[in-house]
């Protein structure tokens, strides 16, 4: 029931993604057309591949793609577990290669799902409200209070803005940053 609902979810998105909004992130995305494409393909698909698996629990799991490079992010049981997601990854047709930043689940954590939220939210707000940053390039993922940033950004100098916002958050433990200048 839970794979069916979150392979539900995975084609809504999906559909979101390449309706309307996708006018406005063709727009002001860095990469052309077919590469957007391109990326989108492989996502879908590692998503899809994640929520077959019987190894791994894909909730637990953010994937994104820029440039045909997979970053998969999140949390797992194990150090199997970790493998089994980056070779999905790696297994996808077009995929150049996989950046894993998978977190072994820690119950003891005093930050929960809730904290990863509210640290996610604020630093979604801090970078609409920033008239130098383009906020819909760079996807937020927050991971056991630690900030994990993606995307694709113009400059040097707009990379360096979202790192300080990301650093200024309160709780954040560490910002590890795989944004691209293009």
């Amino acid at each position: 029931m839970l794979k069916k609902l979150l392979c539900v979810t995975a084609i809504i998105a999906l559909c979101y993604t390449l309706s309307g909004c996708a006018v406005y992130n063709a727009a002001v995305d860095e990469r052309n057309i077919g590469e957007q494409y391109s990326d989108t393909v492989i996502t879908a698909t590692v998503i899809k591949k994640l929520v077959r698996s019987d190894e791994v629990n894909a909730l637990d799991i953010s994937v994104n793609t820029y440039n045909r490079k997979v970053y998969v992010i999140g949390e797992v049981d194990s150090l199997a577990q970790r493998n089994v997601v980056t070779s999905i990854g790696r297994n996808v047709e077009g995929v150049t290669s996989v950046v894993p930043y998978l977190l072994l689940k820690n119950d003891q954590d005093f930050c929960g799902t809730t904290d990863n939220l509210a640290m996610s939210a604020q630093l979604s707000k801090d970078l609409i409200a920033d008239k130098d940053v383009w906020s819909t390039n760079v996807s937020i993922d927050v991971v056991q209070c630690n900030i994990v940033l993606t995307g694709i950004v113009t400059s040097n100098k707009e990379k360096q803005k979202i790192l300080e916002h990301a650093r200024a958050v309160p709780k954040v433990r560490s910002v590890t940053s795989y944004i691209q200048v293009q």
